[in-house]
């Protein structure tokens, strides 16, 4: 028995707009994470189908609806396995051809066409496009699609309206859906467009919308959640550190238990090794935190693990090196056995962008701080840039705030991956964008990162595991 589905009033506005404005050729839905844009696009070719079945060009052929995304694993795992779903729940036949990544429903072909290479685009003729996350390609690339789309939407239905173009896709600052909107609007070429919001979506848990609003800044909230054309880029690695909400006023060195763990994340060069020491607390309202305690300059790495040990006598020390360093691990591998110190030893460090990101969604949140004593990573947190031509936090000489912002970052990341108490702000940050890579086919570089702690010892054969926070695997220490 076919099921009857209730559409969000977002997608009900998407569905029906290009048959109310039937005079426009350009339709956009710009929403938050998770508002539901993807079922947007199953409905609207469904209702399209619906209205197309039977018909013919005035050449004679069948209706064709090109479906567009970055590339066809990320189709595949999004768009395409939704609408074959919702065909199953309709009871609704249907052809698919993975070869040539055609599908057909009746008369009605749909294409299923990658964007990541515009030039590819070429040979269709087609009555209307669906595309899908847009400002998921980089700006320009966004830009030469549309206008090779738009090339390709062209073919006259009869019976049928004007062809047309309808984007969903989530505003990530001013990159391509909104290059595309401004130029519609400095040409004078007529366009509808709708927004949603996260919390629009009524299907989504109460506290994951609770989770992922407490996580971004109000600008990053009116991006990435509402729907808005909003700049999110400040130049600044570290946009979230606030000194009035993160810096403590106190330093917890001395107010360590016994049986705490202590982590260090450990950055390497030749004219100074920075680490920095973070603990995870629980403080008087019941919000598990992460603090950084303490941050250091070694000459001498091999000193490393005698200082860890006299600052921290007691505790746990679980040491997060930098793995472009991992050649040298067992230079001293005697001081680290000695001292009792454990490796989080990982497949590779966890990417740069993915660690800022981490600890600037935590900073906003109010669950990482920084006690007074931590001076050069204060500095880093307040002067550290990006470059404004590549994006990418700047990287420097002696002195430079990237070393010790490597050194935080790489801890931060692997708490937020790895404490069972962080799961669920790990399920609204990192699990979020991995996710999303991964349906996209992004290559193992770009996604979680493996890791095992072991001990000096056992520096040799490592096998590695997933952080308990990504998989049900009990946190290995």
């Amino acid at each position: 028995m076919a099921q009857i589905v209730k559409l969000l009033p977002h997608q009900a506005s998407f569905v029906q707009a290009p048959y109310v404005f039937f005079e426009k050729r350009f339709f956009f839905l710009c929403g938050g994470f998770a508002c539901g844009k993807t079922s947007s696009l199953v409905y609207a070719v469904m209702y399209a189908i619906k209205q197309l079945l039977g018909k013919k060009d005035k050449e004679g052929h069948n209706p064709k609806i090109m479906v567009c995304s970055k590339n066809i694993t990320f189709l595949a795992k999004t768009w395409t396995n939704a609408f074959e779903q919702n065909l199953s729940m309709t009871n609704s036949e249907y052809r698919y051809d993975k070869a040539k990544n055609i599908m057909a429903v009746g008369n009605v072909e749909i294409l299923l066409v990658p964007t990541e290479e515009p030039t590819q685009i070429y040979g269709y003729s087609t009555v209307m496009a669906l595309v899908d996350e847009l400002d998921e390609l980089p700006t320009d690339i966004a830009m030469e699609a549309v206008k090779s789309i738009n090339d390709r939407v062209r073919q006259q239905i009869e019976g049928f309206r004007s062809p047309f173009i309808a984007f969903a896709t989530t505003s990530q600052g001013l990159k391509g859906l909104y290059q595309t909107v401004m130029h519609f609007q400095k040409s004078g070429i007529g366009y509808v467009l709708m927004r949603a919001r996260t919390r629009d979506n009524i299907y989504l848990p109460a506290d994951y919308i609770k989770n992922i609003y407490s996580i971004y800044n109000e600008k990053e909230v009116a991006c990435l959640l509402e729907g808005q054309f909003v700049s999110i880029d400040s130049g600044l690695v570290f946009p979230d550190y606030d000194p009035a909400k993160n810096k403590l006023s106190v330093d917890l060195l001395d107010c360590i238990a016994d049986d705490d763990t202590i982590y260090i994340g450990q950055d390497f060069n030749s004219f100074g090794n920075h680490a920095v020491a973070l603990c995870v607390k629980k403080f008087s309202d019941g919000q598990v935190c992460i603090v950084a305690i303490k941050d250091y300059v070694f000459p001498d790495i091999r000193r490393a693990p005698e200082v860890f040990r006299y600052d921290f006598p007691t505790q746990k020390i679980v040491w997060i090196p930098d793995m472009t360093y991992k050649e040298h691990f067992t230079e001293f591998k005697k001081e680290l056995r000695t001292f009792k110190i454990t490796i989080a030893y990982r497949s590779c460090n966890p990417l740069v962008n993915d660690r800022t990101f981490a600890c600037n969604k935590l900073f906003h949140a109010e669950r990482l701080f920084v006690c007074p004593i931590c001076k050069n990573l204060e500095k880093a947190l307040l002067t550290h840039q990006r470059d404004p031509k590549t994006g990418m936090p700047m990287k420097g000489g002696v002195n430079s705030p990237d070393h010790d912002s490597d050194a935080f970052g790489m801890a931060v990341h692997y708490l937020l991956s790895w404490n069972r108490d962080l799961k669920p702000l790990y399920e609204v940050t990192l699990q979020y964008i991995y996710s999303k890579r991964r349906a996209r086919g992004a290559d193992a570089t770009e996604l979680e990162v493996a890791s095992q702690t072991i001990t000096a010892d056992k520096l040799k054969a490592v096998p590695l595991m997933k952080a308990p926070n990504v998989e049900e695997n009990e946190f290995n220490s």
